[in-house]
């Protein structure tokens, strides 16, 4: 599973990168690599995913995101010659719409963020030239809450949970066309290691564990790290047939759900 938004330097960005690039490598799949193209990441925190798109194609690919501080990295560390980042509301995206329309548009675990998802599907069929390709993800309720209610669930930062059949509604309500339905869930050898991981946290968070790892920092200038990393082997982004599919595993379902559309 992944944490909310992960910066360079973190522990959160040591110990879940490979999960959030995961995406990206994916919409890296959807685009034409050998065509100039422009690409919009819509919400795009501070920026690897923008730069990372941008450096695999073609593209000139913009990140806008409403949060400065995210910008303030994205500009410092991730900017190129093909990238820009501007300060933008994804329910509007009047920003990202003044610099023309775009080819593609990516937006990764954005929806469970907005009170408005629907104006954001709005406004981004807006900024799309015909034909563009659209690439979006959110959690998939089933796996990241299960047993909530109406979509609302505890994390602090999401305003609602969507199960694949309504995370499908929504794009198609939107008017997209040739909806592909896709899951991120973890290989063998992921399920292992995240199995593991989660014994290992409850041993790590044990208070006599806690106390060890005080006396470390304070005494030793020992810098917290990731008791596991994830890496790019421990995930795979496969297809459903139908959201219908992936609602039926329930909690074995993919932890994101991925959709493909057209304008």
């Amino acid at each position: 599973m992944s944490i909310e938004r992960i910066e360079p330097g973190t522990a959160g960005w040591s110990a879940y990168y490979a999960n959030h690039i995961n995406r990206y490598m994916f919409a890296l799949q959807q685009i034409d690599r050998n065509t100039p193209a422009r690409l919009l990441d819509a919400a795009c925190g501070v920026g690897y995913g923008t730069q990372f798109l941008a450096n695999h194609t073609q593209c000139h690919s913009t990140g806008v995101d409403i949060n400065t501080h995210a910008l303030d990295i994205a500009n410092r560390q991730f900017r190129t010659p093909n990238t820009d980042f501007l300060l933008d509301d994804c329910t509007k995206l009047n920003n990202a719409a003044s610099k023309g329309l775009y080819d593609y548009v990516v937006s990764f675990e954005t929806f469970e963020h907005l009170s408005e998802p629907e104006a954001f599907l709005e406004s981004t069929k807006k900024v799309m030239k015909p034909g563009g390709k659209v690439i979006l993800s959110t959690p998939n309720i089933n796996v990241s809450s299960p047993g909530s209610s109406d979509g609302k669930v505890a994390w602090e930062f999401h305003e609602k949970e969507y199960t694949p059949a309504e995370f499908y509604g929504m794009i198609d309500a939107a008017g997209f066309k040739n909806i592909q339905f896709y899951g991120q869930q973890y290989t063998t050898r992921g399920k292992l290691k995240s199995e593991l991981m989660g014994d290992l946290h409850q041993l790590w968070s044990n208070p006599f564990m806690r106390a060890g790892r005080w006396i470390q920092q304070v005494f030793r200038g020992r810098k917290f790290e990731p008791l596991m990393k994830e890496s790019i082997e421990d995930f795979e982004i496969v297809p459903y047939g139908s959201p219908a599919d992936c609602d039926a595993l329930k909690t074995n379902g993919p932890f994101v759900q991925i959709i493909v559309a057209e304008k």
